[in-house]
């Protein structure tokens, strides 16, 4: 995927607050944070993915059943339809009661992949991946996760995805502003409410060519950008 195709996020953090205070109200911190040091060892990515499943998936599928979300969390062998035939699949999926796909999960071990200090053409270059994943499936949103860290992606266009900030699975659920900020369990909530919801799904499939690395930005066409010139040479002219 080239550079361009990835923005920034506004408001992201305000956006997950806003939706899990409509679920919980003040009730937030009933998401607790992965502080906690790891005692199990992993050396590659399934097992970094299994740890992810049973701190962040389980504990999420509790709260979402205590916001009435029908959202659970699987693998992709659980999930319908979509897929298109290629060659690999997500990492972890959400489905809804139905096992109809709603969101889309990449995992990466964190001693290959350090997000927080990356450059948005690389981070292009890694996420490609999950955009293939989200293009297949009609999907608006999905997750790249190292479990140390991990990026939020939203379809805003055939062609561009906003990133979030990289959110650490040590950060702490807090007042936005200043140091605060939401939790990736947090944020794993925020999913499951648009998950629950048709906002879920994106309804234009680009294609290979979407993260093949061979797309330009569209231009303006030449016409178009005389017409522009001079109507700009005209302002500039008798001030009447």
């Amino acid at each position: 995927m080239a550079e361009w195709q990835l923005v920034d996020w506004p408001d992201f953090e305000a956006t997950v607050r806003a939706s899990t205070n409509a679920c919980l109200g003040s009730q937030t911190q009933i998401i607790p944070a992965q502080i906690e040091k790891e005692l199990i060892c992993v050396g590659n990515e399934y097992g970094l993915m299994s740890r992810f499943g049973q701190n962040v998936a389980h504990t999420m599928t509790e709260v979402n059943n205590k916001c009435g979300l029908p959202i659970r969390y699987g693998d992709y062998q659980v999930g319908i339809g979509g897929g298109y035939g290629r060659a690999g699949v997500p990492d972890l999926i959400l489905v809804d009661n139905q096992h109809g796909i709603r969101v889309v999960c990449e995992g990466k071990t964190f001693w290959t992949k350090d997000l927080k200090f990356s450059t948005r053409k690389t981070r292009a270059i890694w996420l490609g991946q999950l955009v293939r994943y989200m293009d297949d499936h009609h999907l608006a949103l999905g997750c790249y996760t190292t479990y140390a860290e991990s990026i939020f992606l939203k379809r805003v266009s055939d062609t561009t995805f906003e990133e979030s900030p990289v959110i650490l699975h040590t950060t702490a659920s807090t007042e936005i502003g200043g140091e605060g900020g939401v939790s990736l369990r947090e944020c794993f909530l925020y999913l499951a409410v648009i998950a629950s919801t048709d906002s879920y799904r994106y309804p234009t499939r680009y294609g290979v060519k979407l993260t093949d690395g061979s797309l330009v930005p569209r231009q303006r066409s030449s016409q178009r950008l005389v017409k522009d010139l001079a109507a700009l040479d005209l302002g500039a002219g008798d001030p009447k």
